[in-house]
């Protein structure tokens, strides 16, 4: 897994990335979504909330949330106002 932060104009970026099993292309467009649950994700325990809460959180505070993913590889990242 790597972390970092980094600022990038007037935003900060807080960028997560791992190496495991990667999320299907067809579920990154509802990832952010209420009650979504990945097709490779029905051996974890969940309830499909915690990304969306994620989401709507930092779109209340002028921020974004964002993931995307190959295989092997998947990146999020949380682009917060600088200022």
């Amino acid at each position: 897994m790597r972390l970092s932060l980094s600022q990038r104009e007037e935003w900060a970026e807080l960028d997560v990335e791992d190496n495991g099993v990667g999320i299907p292309g067809e579920d990154l467009a509802r990832l952010f979504s209420h009650f979504h649950r990945g097709r490779n994700a029905a051996g974890y325990a969940s309830n499909g909330l915690g990304l969306a809460i994620v989401k709507a959180i930092a779109e209340a505070h002028g921020a974004s949330a964002s993931a995307e993913s190959s295989a092997g590889r998947t990146r999020f990242v949380l682009r917060l106002p600088a200022a």
